[in-house]
């Protein structure tokens, strides 16, 4: 099973994290670098449609997410592969997934709510003929929506496999975990403190507006909308892990000396991870 992990420079050294944690169980990952890709480089500052608004595409925090539909053009259309983002870590082996891809299905991913989530996907990419260059301009051209890229329902001729969530448990590690992904932006470890570099998608004025309203009143409320910094995990056991990880890659020196100061100096990561 080949492993190619989405990155961009915001999210670099933490999806070399990622790959050393499939590293320690003999995969060798490759990562997809927005940065290295100029079909979707070019399209940066240009508009696009999401949830039916028109919206600016930033080279923030998550502007890797449309290397998904890359992976299987880039591994020439053949074999099982495994693509996720850069925040998933595996935490054991995740060679039992490839048996979940069986031969009447083309991909397999968890599902939310009836939609699948394509944050992590088995591909049979002999079967999956996505055109990258294809999908971006029909992106840009306004001829379909993120959203539906996101969940896959762009393309109604993919059979897809449902999966458990221990192969993408959210923010939580649990006895049967195999990939944690740290999905919830703002708490993400190697960032706690720094300056959020990234934005809420969902009509983000009205959803800022309505939580200051409702904080004033003192009813309930996001306190993300409100936030300005990464702040600590929730779960003391997801940070402990991923601390371990960064800290392990460190040592193995699979992130070398020069990149990590690179990251720290640039804030894409806080130096605190590996206290």
């Amino acid at each position: 099973m080949k492993i190619y992990i989405q990155t961009n420079s915001r999210q670099y050294l933490a999806s070399k994290v990622s790959a050393y944690s499939f590293f320690r169980f003999g995969y060798q990952p490759i990562l997809m670098n927005l940065d290295e890709i100029s079909i979707l480089k070019s399209k940066i500052g240009k508009k696009y449609l999401r949830n039916g608004q028109l919206t600016k595409y930033k080279n923030d925090l998550q502007s890797f997410t449309l290397l998904r539909f890359y992976g299987p053009e880039l591994n020439n259309y053949k074999d099982k592969i495994l693509v996720i983002d850069p925040d998933i870590f595996a935490l054991k082996d995740p060679k039992e997934l490839t048996n979940e891809l069986s031969p009447e299905y083309d991909l397999c991913c968890t599902f939310t709510n009836n939609l699948a989530r394509s944050e992590i996907m088995l591909i049979d990419a002999k079967k999956v003929k996505w055109d990258f260059q294809n999908l971006i301009n029909k992106l840009f051209n306004f001829q379909i929506d993120y959203n539906e890229l996101m969940s896959l329902s762009f393309d109604n001729q993919i059979k897809i496999k449902k999966i458990d969530d221990r192969y993408n448990q959210h923010d939580k590690i649990l006895s049967e975990t195999i990939l944690l992904h740290t999905t919830n932006r703002i708490t993400q470890p190697w960032k706690e403190g720094l300056n959020i570099d990234f934005e809420y998608y969902n009509n983000k004025k009205f959803f800022f507006i309505k939580n200051i309203v409702k904080k004033a009143l003192g009813f309930n409320y996001n306190q993300n909308y409100l936030k300005k910094k990464y702040y600590k995990h929730q779960d003391d056991k997801v940070t402990l892990s991923i601390k371990k990880l960064f800290n392990e890659a460190k040592e193995s020196k699979y992130i070398d000396k020069d990149e990590i100061n690179e990251a720290i100096e640039k804030q894409f990561i806080t130096s605190k991870i590996f206290d």
